[in-house]
């Protein structure tokens, strides 16, 4: 199967349908769900999300999304469910981009660490595959989520806000993001980069 039809498989698929959740921001509440996975399956299709497979990133980087004319998603050959994984990573950035979300570069990667971790959880990747930060911390908003789940008093919980603060806070000062958008500089300046990621 192609990589195309692989990424349009996954997305539309049973696993990725039972991810979803919601998150406070400034404006209120997002809410991500099946349909936002199934709107960047549409948009790959009618082009304005262009399709990279590549295996140059920089180091620490699994995939990018990268907004313009077009749009395009990098993401690494799907060889197992760590790539699946990195992939709705970054699809998630692509979700706030096609909808015009206006959450900060911060929340925009939390959101999509939360959405890798429930899809590393949800098919049985080992955490000792996953447990760098932030996957690790994104793992107990996971965690949280799928009892939830399990409960079903709602049908699209809300992350638990203690460990989405915990998790927002592990993103500002990791590394890998701490001198950008996404990092102390761009928390507190409010500064962006159109959810790229």
């Amino acid at each position: 199967m192609a990589t195309r039809d692989k990424v349009l498989s996954l997305l539309r698929g049973p696993v990725v349908s039972r991810i979803r959740f919601t998150f406070p921001f400034a404006a209120g509440t997002v809410t991500i769900a099946p349909q936002s996975f199934h709107r960047v399956a549409t948009a790959i299709e009618a082009g304005t999300v262009s399709l990279q497979v590549t295996n140059t990133f920089p180091p620490g980087v699994g995939g990018q999304y990268i907004s313009g004319t077009p749009n395009t998603l990098q993401v690494a050959p799907l060889v197992g469910r760590t790539e699946e994984g990195l992939l709705l990573h970054e699809c998630t950035h692509a979700i706030f981009d096609l909808t015009k979300t206006q959450v900060t570069d911060n929340e925009d990667e939390a959101a999509a660490y939360v959405v890798d971790a429930l899809y590393f959880r949800m098919t049985g990747l080992r955490r000792s595959r996953w447990n760098a930060e932030p996957h690790a911390t994104a793992g107990g908003v996971a965690d949280d989520l799928l009892r939830q789940y399990q409960a079903g008093k709602v049908r699209i919980p809300p992350v638990d806000t203690g460990l989405w603060a915990t998790l927002r806070r592990t993103v500002m000062l990791d590394p890998l993001y701490i001198a950008g958008t996404s990092g102390i500089l761009g928390v507190l300046f409010g500064t962006g980069t159109g959810h790229d990621g």
